[in-house]
């Protein structure tokens, strides 16, 4: 079997009870966190330009949007930490920065900022504040600027997100978090061109940082390879683990090695499962769930602790309390934060939950590719062809397989299609599973640019957070033609669609025929 699609899984956690949404009393507080982000930046950035950097302002900017990556629900007590961070550092930070300027002999450039410090003291004002920034926002920017600024907001979640990943290997990127510093000071332009330039340079960057990535967990751990990956579960105690973060699923196994508890991965994390490194661990067994889309049944069916890696992505007020866990800087309420690696706390939760008590066998599935294979492949048969079609990561709904095994079974002799998700048997067809590879699609259509001058389409069916980074840069690309299906309002609500088409040329899927007959023109 290569993918994991249930032919009756109907049922989506993500809309049926917003678990992959953010309610109001969040997106105000997020608000709030914003203009002490932009604020921090502002000096951070007058700093750097000045030779000077600040860790602690850096740490506390890079664990804030890691914070509002999450989107998870504030609690009062987290949300007062980090306020009371920014209250801490600002008044430093901008003598700091007036102490360089007198140094320079340069004239200091305040920022004026309607942040009062005094304001975090309380919830119920911050929420309030936060409301009113955020009418005020929508009232006074034309539409297609204001799309700009959350298109931008979330490529800096998104270089954030690859820093962070990147600092857990030990690699430590300035180039990123410069960047992040001048897309938070954009946030006041209101020069489209000039937003839609800084929009295309941070993708860049973004690109950069998610190639150093994937080299370094190849360095680690192994190139990658399609490996059969096991749904099954087992009779006893166990853990699972969620999220991207690879290195944070070696700190677990490593903790519980010599305990008789296994280890499960969950969404993004099978990943882990195509490095050769992780062969190693017995305890590992394999994938369980449907991912992300169906977490809130997924995470309430699982019959031990929950690990929530750095930055994944839910929404938890509707989950069991108690068995929930986080490597996160701040945690969502009833989650319990781990520092230090310390996993005492997880290891004990298994072995007084249930287990599984008989297990359940279910079919394999194959996971990963071999990216230098494809690349031989389509060089052997290239010339047999007019152009290619690169499809990407899948969603798995109903709509969707629909939508693309129709494309794939008219898609004309004379054009190549490379499927990572969706797959029929015809000769015209590559099947591969890259199976959460957030990176693979970006990967291969460069790839491909380099191995073919043939004109190339790429589809994205579904959105992640890195997806709006990775359409903006690989549309750069003069062979590239770009299309994106129907994402949740989270990730692309339909006005920023609009302006990724004026702007960026970016395409929403409509159907399969007048796709076809657009393309092929």
């Amino acid at each position: 079997m290569i993918y994991n699609f249930n032919e009756d899984y109907q049922y989506d956690s993500c809309v049926s009870q917003g678990v992959c949404s953010v309610n109001p009393r969040t997106s105000s507080l997020q608000e709030v966190l914003i203009l002490y982000l932009k604020l921090a930046a502002y000096y951070a950035l007058k700093l750097y330009e000045n030779n000077i950097q600040d860790n602690e302002v850096r740490n506390l900017i890079l664990n804030t949007i890691s914070i509002l990556v999450s989107n998870f629900e504030f609690s009062e007590s987290d949300f007062k930490v980090i306020t009371a961070g920014f209250n801490k550092i600002l008044p430093d930070l901008i003598k700091k920065y007036e102490s360089a300027c007198k140094d320079n002999d340069i004239v200091p450039e305040c920022l004026k900022s309607i942040l009062k410090f005094k304001q975090s003291s309380d919830i119920i004002k911050s929420i309030q504040f936060g409301e009113k920034e955020f009418l005020k926002k929508t009232k006074s920017l034309p539409t297609k600027t204001r799309d700009l600024y959350k298109i931008l907001f979330v490529l800096a979640k998104s270089i954030c997100i690859n820093i962070l990943d990147l600092e857990s290997f030990g690699i430590e990127d300035k180039n990123g978090y410069v960047c992040i510093l001048k897309l938070l000071n954009s946030l006041t332009l209101t020069d489209d061109e000039e937003l839609k330039a800084l929009i295309q340079e941070a993708s860049k960057i973004d690109n950069m940082l998610m190639t150093s990535l994937q080299t370094a967990k190849e360095e680690r751990y192994g190139v990658q390879k399609p490996r059969e990956v096991s749904y099954s579960t087992t009779p006893g105690k166990a853990v699972l683990v969620v999220g991207s973060n690879i290195k944070e699923l070696e700190d677990v196994l490593e903790a519980l090695k010599g305990k008789n508890i296994d280890v499960y991965t969950h969404d993004e994390m099978i990943l882990a499962n195509t490095f050769p490194e992780f062969s190693k661990y017995q305890n590992l067994r394999g994938q369980f769930g449907q991912g992300i889309e169906n977490c809130l049944l997924d995470f309430a069916t699982f019959p031990g602790p929950i690990i929530l890696t750095r930055h994944s992505l839910y929404n938890v007020k509707h989950l069991y309390r108690g068995l929930l866990f986080t490597t996160d800087f701040a945690t969502s309420k009833g989650v319990i934060r781990i520092e230090n690696k310390d996993f005492s706390g997880v290891i004990k939760s298994a072995e007084n939950a249930k287990g599984f008590k008989t297990g359940r066998q279910c079919e394999s599935v194959e996971a990963g590719y071999d990216y230098n294979d494809l690349m031989n492949k389509v060089k052997n048969c290239a010339e047999n062809y007019s152009q290619i079609f690169l499809i990407g990561l899948g969603g798995y709904t109903l709509e969707q397989k629909a939508y693309f095994e129709k494309l794939l079974s008219q898609i004309p002799e004379n054009v190549l299609a490379i499927s990572l998700s969706y797959c029929i048997q015809k000769k015209n067809v590559i099947c591969l599973n890259a199976c959460f590879d957030i990176f693979a699609i970006t990967r291969i259509a460069e790839g491909l640019t380099r191995e073919t001058t043939l004109p190339i389409t790429v589809f994205f069916p579904k959105c992640d957070r890195h997806t709006i980074s990775q359409m903006i840069y690989l549309e750069q690309n003069e062979k590239l033609r770009i299309y994106v299906g129907k994402c949740t309002p989270v990730m692309l609500n339909p006005n920023m669609m609009l302006t990724l088409k004026e702007t960026f040329n970016i395409n929403s899927l409509t159907s399969v025929k007048q796709d076809l007959e657009n393309i092929l023109e």
